[in-house]
């Protein structure tokens, strides 16, 4: 669970200063003055602000760690206002779900086999290009 995240500023604000003005007034009891103990619970306040910043900003970078889906909406399409299809994929296989108000069905679908392509007719060789026949005498020199 994440307090420090839960808490409000304001809430923040207040307890900062309870613990400033709790500490000023042990302060003289120990022989130290009130504004060297302001001084000091200042400077352990912005320490421990700017370490719990930078730890935070650290955590956040190392959380963007890709994560594969285990279940996507391919499409999903709306039937009528209060029916609806759509197509998922998890784990590999995929669905088609009907849905409505008070409803709903899950179909599986089967993958797709790839066929081989149906050969309808065999293909014509290419016609020779018509050549002029040669004429002796024309076009030689």
């Amino acid at each position: 669970m994440d307090l420090p995240g839960r808490v409000s500023p304001r809430a923040r604000l207040v307890g900062a200063g309870a613990l400033l003005a709790g500490l000023s007034a042990l302060g003289p009891l120990g022989g130290m003055s009130g504004v060297m103990v302001a001084r000091v619970v200042l400077a352990l306040v912005m320490v421990v602000g700017v370490g719990g910043w930078w730890l935070r900003r650290g955590a956040a970078r190392t959380r963007r760690v890709p994560v594969a889906e285990r279940m996507k909406v391919v499409c999903r399409d709306g039937l009528s206002p209060r029916c609806g299809v759509a197509l998922v994929e998890a784990e590999g296989r995929s669905f088609l779900i009907t849905f409505g108000e008070s409803f709903a069905a899950v179909h599986a679908l089967e993958p797709r086999e790839e066929a081989e392509p149906v050969v309808v007719a065999q293909a014509r060789r290419p016609r020779p290009r018509w050549r002029m026949p040669q004429v002796p005498g024309r076009g030689r020199s």
